[in-house]
């Protein structure tokens, strides 16, 4: 089933765009800061669409809150006193209802509604003095009049934070619910009793690193002051081991409290493979002294630490108008990280398809569709879990920052007669198992450049030029002219078989000994490949797939080498790479040659481009 494109989460949850004054900012050193995620002032509006009565919270937590003072409370607001009424700020310890009904256990007050700048405000006869770790902030209103306004009334930004997204409602949200995989309440909370400059990290847990190789540590800071952090001192112990450095931040870290950024910390080098006991100090923040703030975990360290290459698997077909960003997703991640990136496409219902979509690994309910180590079961190709932004790429990135449990390499190449595709894979694992069977191995023949004539071969397309600053990457021109149907592209990172479906996965040895290799063999029979049109644009990707989860635990990709005895090698392909292969106007039609005005090249790359001939 082909799902329509959607750009934000406006059109799916009835969100829309709006803009809100910034929530103000900490004034250095006089003990007050926000508390928001709102930080950049841009918000979005989520509702039911109906007449009744909203409680919208946010919950503050964390042992260093005790003592602070909650001033105010603000919030974006769109409606004014003619179609809402009641506006009122109130803190609780924790979220009740009685008879559907929101009950608070601290103070209460009503908001003033400033409907120039869309923001409704409530300051506390008296500060409120937070005493425990976890504390909710919120508001309440009644929508009495619906309007385009009061339909989506409650302000959410599209960041995640730990201050999260709480909803009643009287009508719709009949418990207290969290949302917070919508987005973060726009609720900014005034703290005062801060100290000038103060932070804190994050916990550290368990890290990894490589004996005699310095270890980069990605630590969570975040500002608890009423300053904003442009530098930090740090010492730490890893076992006996000690050490100490300094680190400017490029971009300073705002006034806002509990507002967080990733420093990358470098410990030394440990001599010897081992687990110890890790402390990492924070001891001053922009030159001032701390005392106390630490984070503690550990360092396991291996003699190899295995890189992790996590794996998007993509869902499209030529019939899909929307697929088209997943194709552009794989050209861009296959630019920006070509040696770590493998992308395995997965195409239904074109002269590319090699299996029905009940044989795909993940279960696919529309298209385009995405997956990566087949840890999330359904993502956005371009946009991952956000709602906008090349998200896939961040996304991505973190999973390659999970541990891998074995290092893999891969090698591939044609038999003698050319026949046959002969693949290993070689795992490397820095401790030894006895359930080493519970990992598997599958390969997947990937074809590069695949390209042909007539209706199946073109690509549908829904995007228009306007979308040009949502798809923003060159790899999307070809698809942001107004065309319908995208003519000469040439596909790559296609899936055209896999022994998952021919031979079934292969298991490792019960028994692996830590740093011996794991070697697993496996073959295609290349005569049988179904999609094949250049031999020396082809690849393996080796998965080594944990079966317990079901999770890719790690991979690696080869080109098949030998592709001269297979006597089907384009003999021209690595040649002449950027010479003009096919010309065609904006509406699809091929022409022999170049026109005067905006034309679309395809070159034997197989990159298109749109060249303007006067």
């Amino acid at each position: 089933m082909n799902t329509k494109h959607i750009k934000t989460t406006a059109r799916r949850m009835a969100l829309a765009m709006a803009f809100a004054l910034l929530p103000g900012a900490a004034m250095a050193g006089d003990g007050k800061v926000a508390c928001t995620a709102n930080t950049s002032g841009t918000v979005k509006y989520f509702g039911s669409e109906k007449k009744e009565n909203y409680d919208v919270a946010v919950m503050l937590t964390g042992k260093n809150l005790k003592g602070l003072k909650v001033e105010s409370v603000s919030v974006p607001f769109m409606g004014d006193n003619a179609n809402t009424s009641n506006i009122r700020m109130w803190i609780t310890k924790k979220l009740s209802l009685v008879n559907r009904k929101n009950v608070v256990d601290g103070p209460t007050a009503e908001a003033k509604l400033d409907t120039a700048a869309h923001v409704a405000t409530a300051s506390f006869d008296e500060p409120y003095t937070i005493d425990a770790d976890t504390l909710y902030v919120g508001y309440s209103f009644n929508v009495t009049k619906l309007t385009a306004k009061t339909k989506i009334p409650v302000a959410v930004v599209a960041d995640a934070s730990s201050l999260g997204f709480f909803i009643h409602s009287s009508r719709t949200f009949l418990k207290w619910m969290d949302k917070s995989a919508l987005g973060t309440s726009a609720i900014s909370v005034t703290l005062s009793g801060v100290e000038t400059n103060d932070a804190s990290f994050d916990a550290l847990g368990t890290i990894y690193g490589q004996k005699e190789t310095p270890t980069q540590v990605a630590m969570t800071l975040r500002n608890l002051g009423a300053n904003p952090i442009s530098s930090i001192d740090y010492s730490y112990t890893q076992g006996t081991v000690t050490g100490n450095g300094h680190l400017d931040l490029a971009t300073p870290l705002a006034a806002y409290y509990g507002l967080s950024t990733t420093v990358n910390l470098t410990l030394q080098a440990m001599p010897t493979k081992g687990d110890y006991p890790v402390v990492i100090n924070l001891d001053k923040v922009n030159g001032q002294e701390l005392k106390g703030v630490k984070s503690e975990g550990n360092i396991i360290v291996y003699n190899v630490l295995p890189k992790h290459r996590a794996v998007m698997e993509e869902y499209t077909g030529t019939w899909c108008g929307w697929c088209p960003r997943g194709l552009v997703a794989l050209e861009v991640m296959s630019r920006l990280y070509p040696n770590d990136f493998i992308g395995l496409s997965y195409h239904n219902g074109d002269p590319m398809a090699v299996m029905e979509s009940s044989q795909f690994p993940s279960s696919v309910s529309g298209f385009p569709n995405a997956d990566i180590d087949r840890r999330f079961g359904s993502l956005d190709p371009f946009y991952g879990v956000q709602n906008e932004g090349f998200g896939i790429e961040t996304l991505w990135k973190k999973c390659c920052e999970v541990v891998a449990p074995a290092s893999v390499d891969a090698e591939a190449a044609y038999s003698d007669d050319g026949k046959t595709i002969n693949a290993k894979a070689t795992m490397v694992f820095p401790v030894s198992l006895t359930d080493g069977d519970r990992y598997k191995v599958e390969f997947v023949l990937v074809a590069d450049d695949l390209h042909g004539e007539g209706e199946s071969w073109l690509q549908k397309n829904y995007y228009e030029p306007t979308d040009k600053a949502e798809l923003k990457f060159d790899e999307a021109e070809p698809f942001v002219q107004g065309l319908q149907k995208v003519p000469g592209i040439h596909f790559d990172d296609v899936v055209v078989a896999t022994t998952r479906l021919s031979d079934g996965l292969v298991s490792l040895p019960a028994t692996i000994h830590e740093d011996e290799p794991v070697v697993i063999e496996g073959s295609f029979d290349f005569e049988a490949v179904k999609v094949r049109q250049n031999a020396s644009k082809m690849r393996v990707a080796a998965l080594l797939i944990d079966s317990t989860t079901g999770i890719i635990a790690n991979a690696a990709k080869a080109q098949v080498s030998g592709a001269e005895k297979t006597g089907i090698e384009t003999v021209n392909a690595d040649r002449l790479q950027d010479e003009p292969k096919a010309y065609y106007d904006l509406q699809g039609r091929r022409l022999n040659s170049p026109r005067q005005g905006l034309n679309i090249i395809r070159l034997a790359s197989g990159k298109s481009v749109v060249v303007a001939v006067k």
